[in-house]
């Protein structure tokens, strides 16, 4: 076991990576985190971290490391892009709350058409998943991505169109009678904007850096 006192620093790190399986890589990384490390330092250890937890597909795991280390970001762009890919690890591994967390992070360090790319990179992230689910079989995971997705009032009407005839598909496989009833008659109604997405728009363009943060 490593100690936790004293700094530690890249090529020691690089040097006992170098010969070790993955498992202990996340084991050691872990105890990085517990010394004193700088910024550099910090930030190499997350990021490893977060890669070696995406390849194993620890998608939640790595999302974690990927917020953590936005967090420690200096610059908006940087905080940005970390919590974006947190957020696409996330909905990987199917921690929507999650991944709703580091969207509204990435959203408050925003401005401007930066609020429409997080945006847009949210949207097409769960469409990808719930079809990629789909394609897979998984249709109760399919399921709640489609109905995240459906709940994005960026979201287009030929956009939802498509994503409800696949809910509607998933709902009849699954034997879903009263969901897909209640789907199939609102297709017919105009669309009203749900709950939440009255409320996404109404706090959509808070940014901190409004406030000076």
């Amino acid at each position: 076991m490593i100690s936790k006192e004293g700094p530690i620093n890249r090529r020691e790190i690089e040097a006992k990576l170098a010969s070790v399986g993955d498992y202990v890589k996340m084991d050691y990384l872990q105890s990085c985190l517990k010394r004193s490390l700088d910024f550099d330092n910090k930030k190499y250890v997350l990021l490893t971290l977060a890669h070696i937890y995406e390849t194993r597909k620890m998608f939640l795991e790595a999302g974690r490391m990927m917020r953590n280390a936005a967090e420690i970001n200096s610059t908006y762009d940087a905080k940005i892009n970390d919590y974006l890919k947190a957020m696409d690890l996330f909905i990987k591994g199917g921690g929507f709350d999650d991944a709703d967390i580091s969207f509204t992070k990435a959203l408050g360090c925003a401005e401007g058409m930066q609020k429409e790319r997080i945006k847009r990179t949210r949207k097409e992230a769960y469409l990808k998943q719930a079809d990629g689910y789909l394609a897979g079989d998984k249709r109760k995971h399919a399921m709640e991505a489609y109905q995240r997705y459906l709940t994005f009032p960026e979201v287009t009407g030929d956009e939802r169109k498509s994503a409800q005839q696949a809910l509607l598909g998933i709902y009849e496989k699954l034997g879903k009678i009263t969901e897909y009833g209640n789907l199939k008659r609102s297709m017919t109604q105009p669309a009203q904007p749900n709950k939440e997405a009255r409320e996404q728009s109404r706090t959509s363009s808070f940014s901190w850096r409004d406030i000076g943060l």
